[in-house]
């Protein structure tokens, strides 16, 4: 990691440590255990609902392939929602979620949506998909 791609996520980081301090709200979402049925059930509506997120990365959110052409700079397939794997902590997944930013700094590739969920939406959908296996 550059020192330019340090700095972001330590400023990203710091914004968020910020907001969660304003705010009185958590940084991240608490672990899928912890998370109440409530949450859990209202990350799975957005996911499958809202964020339509079974569209492409399968009903089971297991991921799947995608029907994209060839060398089109697109991901050629939709990686797997269900536990997370992609992120190590959940304060990565919401930062995600939140400013469609990964841990690296980059967006994810298209066709992946520009989502900017609410930090509270985001925290839900991380508990819902760390609930899966």
């Amino acid at each position: 990691m550059n020192a330019a791609n340090r700095y972001r996520l330590l400023f990203a980081a710091a914004c968020a440590l910020g907001a969660a301090l304003a705010f009185g709200r958590p940084a991240s979402a608490p672990a899928a255990g912890a998370a109440s049925p409530a949450i859990i059930a209202r990350g799975e509506y957005l996911t499958h609902g809202a964020g339509q997120c079974i569209d492409c990365h399968g009903e089971d959110l297991h991921g799947a392939p995608m029907h994209v052409p060839p060398n089109s700079g697109m991901a050629m397939v939709a990686p797997s929602l269900a536990g997370l794997p992609m992120f190590a902590t959940d304060a990565d997944a919401i930062t995600f979620l939140t400013t469609t930013k990964l841990p690296n700094g980059a967006n994810a590739m298209p066709p992946m949506p520009r989502y900017m969920f609410h930090a509270d939406d985001a925290a839900a959908i991380v508990a819902y998909l760390r609930s899966l296996k």
